[in-house]
């Protein structure tokens, strides 16, 4: 591991790293312009790498646990991933007597500048009985690969039959994970990062490949399961169990001998996921992959998709996942409203309207034409 402390005008650097397996850095800011001037990437080869903060103080009498606890996760991230190759995490601290506050520490930039995927913040005070209460917040930089499922329904036309395939695409949107409060043990957060680390690694790979990190990310998602009670963060837990499912919609391709399990097992944390949140709209979506994997009725997996768009209406992608799906069922009438739907939201949004909507809308517009 590396510790590395930064002042004005000198630098004390000592490295003990194998480049190939995991490492960290503690760096220990002590000039406060540190951040806005332009930095140098730490472990540029990381293929996944965390950056965190020393928690910011909320009240008096907490500094020495803000930074006892950014050190302590630091650790036990690191010992937590010694098996993940390119796994990496940089952790910035000040020394006594300062807050990481006083810093202007913008995270989300910082997490940019070291070209990071996950990056940490967050607060901690004291109960009434001394005992450190930490809010973590996790922000993804950038998001892991989702999951997605094809299909093709046949249809009459006239005389003739038309094969029409689709594509549900299921993306990784939720791109902020606010915890509730958290007494003392940083162990069951360590478990959802590293959960989360070893899903981006495997999510990065196809077959067998992908199968190890799947695996693990599976196995740290569950201790996260086990260590939080549903009272303490529903929230968090419907996260934990959406990438559950996630990881075992992928391990359904990397292992084809045991897709059905892998499958049954997905559908069945996606389901946890829209028990503890059923406000959102990404799990209803993974559901429909699941469904549409597992060949079930197209009424099922059209009541997914249908459950998307009222949850989020402003999605257009939930919208096109729809137009989609109902042109392939023949229901091109409302497939061409959902896509008109769609690209009415991203014009209101300011984005430019997605290529895939227009030449859809042409494809419908002809299905529906009589020769």
């Amino acid at each position: 591991m590396k510790r590395l402390w930064v002042g004005v005008g000198f630098l004390i650097l000592s490295v003990t790293l194998a480049q190939n397996c995991r490492a960290g850095m503690v760096v220990q800011i002590q000039d406060p312009r540190y951040f806005q001037r332009q930095q140098e990437v730490i472990f540029p080869w990381a293929e996944v790498k965390l950056v965190t903060f020393e928690f910011e103080l909320v009240g008096e009498g907490a500094e020495a646990s803000a930074k006892q606890k950014a050190r302590e996760l630091h650790d036990r991230f690191l010992a937590r991933i010694q098996n993940l190759q390119g796994g990496a995490i940089v952790t910035y601290v000040t020394p006594p007597g300062q807050r990481i506050e006083n810093y202007r520490v913008e995270a989300e930039k910082v997490g940019q500048a070291q070209k990071a995927q996950m990056v940490l913040w967050g607060r901690i005070m004291l109960d009434s009985e001394q005992v450190p209460l930490i809010n973590p917040r996790l922000m993804l930089v950038s998001a892991p690969p989702g999951v997605s499922a094809a299909y093709s329904r046949a249809i009459d036309r006239d005389v003739e039959t038309v094969s029409v395939e689709g594509l549900i695409d299921a993306p990784v949107t939720e791109l902020r994970v606010d915890f509730n409060t958290m007494k003392q043990d940083v162990a069951p957060l360590v478990s959802f990062l590293a959960g989360l680390a070893r899903y981006y690694k495997g999510a990065a790979r196809e077959g067998s490949a992908a199968r190890p990190w799947l695996e693990g990310s599976v196995r740290d998602f569950s201790d996260y399961v086990r260590q939080t009670p549903e009272q303490q963060d529903s929230s968090a837990l419907a996260q934990a169990n959406l990438f559950i499912a996630r990881a075992c919609i992928r391990l359904a391709a990397a292992e084809t001998a045991r897709k059905q399990s892998h499958l049954a097992r997905a559908r069945s944390h996606a389901a946890e996921a829209a028990r503890l949140n059923p406000y959102n709209p990404s799990v209803a979506v993974v559901q429909a992959v699941v469904a549409a994997r597992e060949n079930a009725d197209p009424a099922l997996i059209r009541t997914f998709l249908a459950k998307a768009v009222q949850l989020a209406p402003a999605d257009a992608d939930a919208r096109i996942n729809l137009a989609v799906f109902d042109g392939a069922r023949g229901d091109v009438k409302n497939a061409v409203r959902q896509l008109d739907e769609a690209a009415f939201v991203q014009k209101s949004q300011g984005k430019a309207i997605s290529p895939s909507v227009p030449i859809l809308r042409g494809e419908f517009e002809r299905m529906r034409t009589p020769r």
